[in-house]
Formats: C-alpha cells, structure tokens, sequence
C-alpha cells in the first residue's frame, strides 16, 4: 500500500481517481493540487477524500506516486516546480493523450533522476470538472502504459499494478505506435 499520492489537477480524471483511490485504499493520504478557484470550492463541497495543498511542494515531497491529470500545456511550468524537492524513488505519470509531445517536454525539463512512466486510460466523458468524476469510470477501460529503452521494470510493475486496482486493463506500448493509434480513433 502506497503511503502518498499527489493528484495534480482534479477535474473530471483527477477526481475520478481520487475517488477510487480513497474507496479501495490504494494510499493512506491523498493530496491534490487544483489551480481553477472553482474546482476547488467543488471539491470541498463535494467532500472529496483528498487534502488540498496550496503549496506545490507540500504535495510533492515524501510522495510515492504523482499524478498529472492537467493539460499539457501545464506541464513544463508543473515540473519545474517539482524538480526541486521531489525524491528519485517518486514515480510520476500522467493521463494525457498524445505521448509524443509529452515526452519531449519531460526530457527537456524533468531532473534526470526522476522516473515518468506515461499512462493514458482509455475513459472519460464529454463532460468535465470534478462534479462529474466516477469512482468507477476506469472499470474494464483500457489504460496503454508507454515504454522506452529508459523505462525502470520494476517501476512499470508498480505502475500496471496501480492502474489494475484501479480497475482497469493494462496494455504496454512505445509512443509512436501509441500516437500512430491514437491518431486514428
């Protein structure tokens, strides 16, 4: 059992796993870090099983698991913050759709010694904000995890393992044929 994560944006994905997480007590504590002022009066309102930090490294540090559920657009600027005062045994992965963009950004700007497996779960709906997330929107949804020549196994291990308590079926792919399927649905 994990003893942190830290969920990064909680709209519709990010609350959906919080969700989940906190229903088959995947973690003991759940962090979540939400910029939208209104998304975070909601989450409070909906009392959702998380503690909202304010301070980006509060959320980081001693954390076993981060999860970025934001847009890419966010990432470069959300990894500078972290490169700081995350520890290397922290994994970190995210739910974005296309890998191939993603993966340039993390090369250029995650601190070498950090490892990000990218995941992208295969669900959602038209809909978004926290308001809508499902503990059980992952259940039988395909998740493809990407790896690469650097990617750590026992991490990937990790990884397939949190996303099948989660609920959903696990697939492993490199990016490009991940964009390449992607691209065509």
């Amino acid at each position: 059992k994990m003893k942190k994560v830290f969920i990064i944006g909680c709209g519709l994905l990010g609350s959906s796993l919080v969700r989940r997480i906190s229903k088959k007590k995947i973690a003991k504590k759940i962090f979540i870090y939400e910029k939208s002022k209104s998304n975070i009066s909601k989450i409070k309102k909906l009392k959702l099983p998380g503690k909202i930090v304010k301070s980006f490294k509060d959320g980081v540090v001693n954390s076993d698991l981060i999860i970025f559920c934001t847009p890419m657009s966010e990432y470069k600027q959300l990894i500078l913050k972290i490169n700081d005062s995350i520890s290397p045994k922290t994994l970190i992965t995210d739910i974005g759709s296309s890998k191939t963009e993603s993966s340039k950004i993390i090369k250029r700007f995650l601190n070498k010694k950090i490892h990000w497996i990218r995941s992208h779960p295969i669900a959602g709906s038209e809909v978004s904000g926290p308001e809508h997330g499902k503990e059980n929107i992952f259940d039988n949804k395909w998740c493809v995890l990407i790896k690469d020549k650097k990617t750590n196994l026992k991490n990937l291990k990790f990884l397939i393992s949190f996303w099948k308590k989660i609920g959903s079926k696990t697939v492993i792919m490199d990016s490009e044929k991940h964009d390449k399927i992607f691209s065509i649905t």
